[in-house]
């Protein structure tokens, strides 16, 4: 998906998100200014470019960015002054605004692989189109190794679309669609349709249907590329259940409006006292900072 899609999607839901709590002030993506929109590309950008970062990292970076451009501390966020409440550090921030930067981050990750609406109906063709090419490739793959009488080398090309790395790294890992896969310059792989069409649309990818890997000898070795990208799945599974867990806690203290609650949660799943003599909303910051340091409890 386009990053001005995704970019859109999560200052959507931001807008909705600040409406639950009283807050009208955020304005339509049509109606944001250049400023908010740049922002939200900026951090669209940084949660794909590194998809490991906490949200506390990824205010930091958002911090140093508008320091740079000159913005200050304001209790009320201010284009023409450069002021915004959230210029201070992440331990400062109120509940809601970590809340946020958890949704941002979920959202980023939940659609950035998806297609253009607009696209779809392409993609589908496309993939049509490549599965007959497929087939196709294969019957003849199979005729020329019967004919060479090689027909047990043929078996040990993994099945899938061959793709061929061209770009100006001496090796290149994909990150951006999570399969981990790692190119050295001129290398092919065999991968999944979904993955190659990816890939295909960027120019240091090109699509490799030469027979010679085919008519290779028989002891030819079978790369990784499917172990490879079965861990990445099983990766990305694992991370996508630990962001659903922790938007569920996070959820659940948001939700809880006394200071037993607060102080009993973070006893028995961290073994943190917490003062009961501040306010709920402190106590709950506490608690969601203790969440982002130690993780979800087990």
């Amino acid at each position: 998906m386009k990053l001005s899609t995704i970019a859109m999607l999560c200052h959507s839901i931001n807008a909705a998100y600040c409406l639950s709590q009283g807050d009208d002030s955020q304005p339509t993506w049509d109606d944001a200014p250049d400023w908010q929109k740049q922002s939200a590309f900026m951090g669209v950008e940084m949660h794909i470019n590194n998809p490991d970062a906490t949200p506390e990292q990824s205010h930091e970076s958002w911090l140093s960015q508008k320091e740079a451009e000159g913005w200050k501390y304001g209790e009320v966020k201010d284009a023409e002054l450069k002021e915004h409440p959230c210029f201070r550090p992440y331990d400062e921030l109120p509940a809601e605004q970590k809340a946020k930067d958890y949704l941002f981050k979920a959202m980023v990750h939940l659609v950035k692989d998806l297609p253009e609406p607009e696209e779809h109906l392409a993609l589908v063709n496309q993939t049509a189109q490549l599965q007959a090419s497929l087939a196709a490739f294969k019957q003849l793959a199979g005729n020329q190794a019967q004919s060479l009488n090689t027909a047990p080398a043929a078996k040990t090309i993994a099945s899938g679309v061959r793709v061929k790395y061209v770009g100006l790294k001496d090796e290149y890992t994909d990150r951006l669609y999570e399969s981990n896969l790692v190119f050295s310059y001129g290398q092919t792989r065999s991968v999944t349709t979904d993955l190659a069409n990816k890939l295909l649309q960027h120019p240091e990818f090109v699509r490799d249907d030469a027979l010679e890997a085919l008519t290779a000898s028989s002891d030819q070795a079978v790369d990784d590329t499917e172990a490879t990208l079965k861990k990445s799945q099983e990766e990305k599974e694992n991370k996508d259940k630990e962001n659903t867990q922790m938007l569920d806690e996070i959820d659940m203290v948001r939700r809880m409006e006394d200071k037993d609650s607060l102080y009993e949660y973070a006893m028995k799943n961290f073994n943190q006292k917490i003062p009961k003599n501040q306010s709920v909303d402190w106590m709950k910051d506490k608690v969601l900072n203790l969440l982002d340091t130690m993780g979800v409890p087990q």
